[in-house]
């Protein structure tokens, strides 16, 4: 994770920003994009910048390792997205939240040149409806929905993770940690399914702006979870 300085800043922007009481007021708010300085604003929260394309491209070529059918969760800008399509995959499944950016995911899915389809709703829904063991990648990168999932909302998808995966299947997300797992963070992978021996992670060097309100680090860990069976 951040250091605690770092935590505490993007913990407290977000709280003074406000989350909605009722989950689905995110589903229905329009969508605010910057086309030309790259940013995508949900209720006045910044959900994705475009800085963030070289960590999006790592994610991606984890996510499409072992080739296959390949499941993002959360499209934001299509970053990550268009980086999947250049993968050697057979099959592209993308879940998204927000109305006006499914939308902008269903226009990607019409001109991409795989097998792509596109859930509208929250994964917390979405993923009961997919069978065990069903993909060979997963990348997963959505946003918080309350005050307590800030830098922590992927750990409540690691059981998922662990389900969906084929076996020898890799998942990887957007981790909101600069340089290695934090103690809590091994926990919850160790309590999803995953262990020691199936945890890795890569580094991404990144360059954030300094009035980027979410991420201050010029690095980004890139994690490598792999579903083993011991």
């Amino acid at each position: 994770m951040m250091t605690d300085s770092r935590y505490r800043e993007t913990l407290n922007s977000r709280r003074e920003i406000g989350f909605p009481a009722d989950r689905n007021l995110w589903r229905e708010s329009p969508a605010e994009f910057d086309n030309t300085a790259g940013l995508l604003k949900i209720l006045g929260h910044p959900v994705m910048e475009r800085w963030e394309e070289p960590y999006m491209r790592s994610l991606a070529r984890i996510a499409t390792s072992r080739g296959g059918s390949v499941l993002e969760v959360g499209f934001g800008l299509g970053l990550s997205a268009a980086f999947i399509q250049q993968g050697v995959i057979t099959k592209h499944v993308i879940i998204e939240a927000n109305r006006d950016v499914y939308q902008n995911a269903l226009r990607f899915a019409r001109t991409a040149r795989l097998e792509t389809i596109v859930y509208e709703g929250f994964w917390q829904d979405v993923v009961a409806h997919l069978a065990d063991e069903s993909f060979d990648g997963i990348l997963f990168d959505t946003y918080p929905m309350t005050l307590d999932e800030v830098h922590c909302q992927h750990y409540w998808f690691f059981k998922q993770a662990c389900r969906l995966l084929k076996e020898g299947g890799v998942f990887t997300y957007y981790s909101d940690e600069a340089e290695s797992f934090s103690s809590a963070h091994r926990q919850a992978l160790h309590e999803a399914g995953f262990q020691d021996e199936s945890i890795a992670f890569e580094i991404c060097r990144v360059d954030p702006p300094t009035d980027c309100e979410y991420w201050k680090a010029k690095t980004f860990l890139a994690p490598i979870i792999t579903k083993v069976q011991f």
